[in-house]
């Protein structure tokens, strides 16, 4: 199994900006979800903002993941590598 064999983890305290990127990311994750809930019961006339968000939530999603992967990069003299196994 790929995912199953490694663990990375801060030293200490894990930054906030961490946080906030795991924020987002979850909850635009959950946000991805509404359209189809909206589109079905709401569809007559949708806000524009909402057409907007409907069109790039994926882009949103991975520009977040990306995010979170350029946390580790810049504070990578705190993150630590566990290895199992």
């Amino acid at each position: 199994m790929l995912g199953g064999r490694h663990r990375f983890e801060f030293v200490g305290k894990e930054p906030l900006a961490f946080w906030v990127a795991v924020s987002l990311l979850f909850a635009n994750t959950v946000l991805m979800f509404t359209p189809d809930f909206v589109n079905k019961y709401f569809s007559k006339h949708a806000p524009r903002i909402f057409s907007w968000y409907s069109d790039r939530s994926i882009a949103i999603q991975f520009i977040l993941l990306a995010l979170s992967a350029g946390i580790f990069i810049i504070f990578r003299k705190r993150v630590r590598y566990i290895r199992r196994g």
